[in-house]
C-alpha cells in the first residue's frame, strides 16, 4: 500500500514537471513580457526631485494674554495636529502667495505654480521638529517650492499663536464705544427737543397749565359762537321779510343797532321823506295821481335796496359764524392733543429711561475698556513672542528616485503564477493521454509497468509555394 501512495505521488510530481516542460514558452512568454513590461514601465518614470526644511514649534499654548498659564495636551495628539496644520489650506494659501511673489521677483518663469499635493511633513523622532519636504520634476521648482511652505507656516503659527495686537484692537474698540455713546447721547437730545420732555414732573405742569389756557380760551370762544349764531338767526328771519314789513321790522326790531351803516342810514332817512310826502299828497290827490305814482315808485326802489342790505349784512353775519367754527374746531383739536401728550407722558418717560440705561451701560463699558487696555498693556510688556525656529531653510534640490525592487520582483512573480494558470488550463483542454495516471483513470486499469518512447520522430518540414 505505502509502495502504491509512493508510486502515485512520483506520477503526479513527474506529471506537473511534465505538464510545466510541455506548456514551458507559455510561461516563459508570460514571464518575459511582464518583465520587460514591468522594466519599461520603470524606466519611462520621470526623475523626482525633492527639497527639505526643517522647523522647531513650542508646545504648549497660552489660553490669554492677561493668563501667563500655558496649558499642554499629549505629545502625540500635538504632533498630529500640527502635521495636519502644515498640510492645511490655510497654509497652503499663505505659500502660494509667498511661491507667486518669489516667482515673480526672481523672473521665473509665469507658468511655475505651487503644487499642495506635492508637500509632506513630518516628525523627526520623538521631538518637537518637523521636516517639511517638496516633490517636483523640475529642480528648481522643488527649493522655491519648500521655502514658500516654511514661510507659509512660520506666518500661519504666529499668527494663530501670538495674541492679536491689542493696541489697536483696544483703540478701534474704544472709538467704537465712543462713537456709539456719542450717538445716544445725541438721541437723548433730539428726543427731549422733539417730544419737547423735560422731565415727568415738568412736562405734567406745563401741559396742564397750557390746558387751562386753552380751556379758557375755547370758553370765550364758545360764548361769541353763540352770540353770533343768535345774531345770524336773526338776520334770517330779516331776510323772509321785505317791503314795508321789512322797514316796519328794522324800526322796531332790536337788532337794528347791527344795521348802523352810512348807506343802510340814508334809505331810512329817505324813505321817512318819502312816506311823510306820499301822506301830504294822499290828502291832496287820489292814490292813480302822478305825483303819488312817482313817490311809490321811489319807496319800492329804496325797499329793494334796504332788502338787498339785509341779504347782504345777513351774509357777512354767517361767513362769520362760519370763521369762529372754525376756530372753536382748531382750537379744541389744539386742546384734545394737548390732552393725548398728557398721557403719554409716562411712554416717554419710560423711552427716556431706556436712553438713559443705555447710556450708562456704554460708559461703564467705555471705563472697562479703559481699565483692560492699561492691564493688557502691563501684561503684553512680559509677555515672549511664539515663533517657530526655522532649523535649517529649504535645501538644495536633490534626485528622489529609487528602485523600487519589490515592485520589479512582484511583477514577474505575479506573471510566473499566470503563465502556470494560464499552462495549467490549456493542459485541461487537452483530452489525449499523455502519462499512466491518465491511462489508469482512462482504463479503470492499473499500469504495472511503462516504456520510454525511443523512436525518434520525423521533424515536420513546411513547404513554400513556388
Amino acid at each position: 500500500m505505502d509502495s502504491q501512495n509512493a508510486t502515485r505521488q512520483e506520477t503526479s510530481l513527474r506529471d506537473f514537471l511534465d505538464v510545466l516542460f510541455r506548456r514551458k514558452w507559455i510561461i516563459i512568454s508570460i514571464v518575459v513580457l511582464a518583465s520587460g513590461l514591468v522594466a519599461v514601465l520603470n524606466a519611462r518614470q520621470p526623475q523626482a526631485w525633492e527639497s527639505s526644511s526643517r522647523v522647531l514649534v513650542r508646545r504648549g499654548e497660552q489660553p490669554s494674554v492677561l493668563n501667563t498659564n500655558v496649558r499642554y495636551v499629549g505629545w502625540e495628539e500635538e504632533v498630529a495636529s500640527e502635521i495636519q496644520v502644515i498640510l492645511s489650506e490655510d497654509v497652503f494659501s499663505r505659500a502660494r502667495d509667498v511661491f507667486a511673489d518669489s516667482v515673480r521677483m526672481n523672473g521665473y518663469p509665469a507658468g511655475w505654480t505651487f503644487n499642495a499635493g506635492a508637500v509632506r511633513a513630518e516628525v523627526i523622532g520623538e521631538s518637537n521638529a518637523f521636516v517639511i519636504r517638496y516633490t517636483d520634476v523640475d529642480p528648481a521648482v522643488v527649493q522655491l517650492g519648500c521655502q514658500a511652505v516654511t514661510i507659509g507656516y512660520h506666518d500661519f503659527y504666529r499668527k494663530r499663536k501670538n495674541p492679536p495686537e491689542l493696541s489697536d484692537f483696544f483703540v478701534a474698540e474704544i472709538v467704537d464705544v465712543r462713537d456709539e455713546l456719542d450717538n445716544w447721547r445725541v438721541r437723548r437730545q433730539h428726543f427731549m427737543d422733539e417730544e419737547r420732555y423735560y422731565g415727568s414732573t415738568e412736562t405734567s405742569r406745563f401741559l396742564l397749565n397750557r390746558i387751562t389756557a386753552l380751556e379758557q380760551r375755547l370758553s370765550d370762544l364758545n360764548g361769541d359762537v353763540s352770540s353770533q349764531a343768535m345774531r345770524t338767526e336773526t338776520f334770517a328771519k330779516l331776510v323772509e321779510k321785505s317791503g314795508v314789513e321789512l322797514e316796519t321790522e328794522l324800526a322796531f326790531s332790536l337788532s337794528q343797532y347791527v344795521l348802523q351803516g352810512g348807506i343802510l342810514q340814508n334809505i331810512k332817512f329817505a324813505l321817512q321823506n318819502l312816506n311823510l310826502k306820499r301822506d301830504e299828497l294822499i290828502q291832496m290827490y287820489t292814490d292813480r295821481h302822478p305825483e303819488v305814482i312817482a313817490v311809490d315808485e321811489q319807496i319800492a326802489r329804496l325797499h329793494a335796496d334796504l332788502k338787498q342790505q339785509v341779504l347782504n349784512a345777513y351774509t357777512i353775519e354767517v361767513a362769520g359764524l362760519n370763521e369762529l367754527k372754525a376756530r372753536r374746531s382748531q382750537l379744541l383739536e389744539e386742546l384734545n392733543g394737548v390732552r393725548a401728550e398728557l398721557e403719554t407722558v409716562p411712554d416717554k418717560e419710560r423711552r427716556l429711561a431706556e436712553i438713559d440705561a443705555m447710556i450708562k451701560k456704554l460708559e461703564e463699558r467705555h471705563a472697562l475698556m479703559l481699565e483692560r487696555q492699561s492691564e493688557t498693556q502691563i501684561a503684553q510688556a512680559g509677555h515672549t513672542d511664539w515663533d517657530v525656529v526655522i532649523l535649517a531653510a529649504a535645501s538644495a534640490p536633490y534626485t528622489k528616485k529609487t528602485r523600487d525592487y519589490v515592485r520589479l520582483a512582484i511583477g514577474p512573480l505575479l506573471s510566473l503564477i499566470v503563465g502556470l494558470g494560464i499552462a495549467f488550463f490549456m493542459e485541461s483542454m487537452d483530452h489525449s493521454i499523455k502519462n499512466a495516471a491518465e491511462a489508469e483513470e482512462y482504463l479503470d486499469t492499473p499500469v504495472l509497468v511503462t516504456i520510454a518512447d525511443l523512436s525518434v520522430r520525423p521533424r515536420k518540414t513546411v513547404g513554400h509555394d513556388g
